[in-house]
């Protein structure tokens, strides 16, 4: 889906140049399902934020481990907690400088 495919809304203008850019991707890679956006025009641009990675394990002792692992030579964002929408959940930047998004998904 890209940011062209949304409604149009004239409360917020969509710039020309934002329509093809890509919105929400998803890939399936095995058993996990990546999911991917572009950045926004006018978010600053580095290497390893132009994308975030979003990883939805099964079960908060497999979270645990992935935060971990993410986390070693990283810098966490947000740590991981309970949130209206999940029942764990955190950000973490990884040590190649790429942000996944952590996310048990509630029932």
């Amino acid at each position: 889906m890209t940011f062209g495919d949304m409604p149009a809304d004239p409360n917020y203008p969509l710039p020309d140049n934002m329509k093809g850019r890509v919105m929400h991707a998803h890939l399936k890679v095995g058993e996990a399902d990546p999911m991917f956006s572009d950045t926004y025009e006018g978010m600053p641009y580095q290497p390893g934020n132009s994308i975030q990675m979003a990883i939805h394990p099964k079960d908060e002792a497999r979270a645990r481990e992935i935060f971990a692992a993410l986390e070693d030579g990283g810098q966490v964002i947000m740590p991981l907690q309970k949130t209206d929408w999940s029942p764990l959940y955190g950000q973490v930047k990884d040590k190649f400088g790429v942000t996944f998004q952590v996310n048990v998904l509630g029932e």
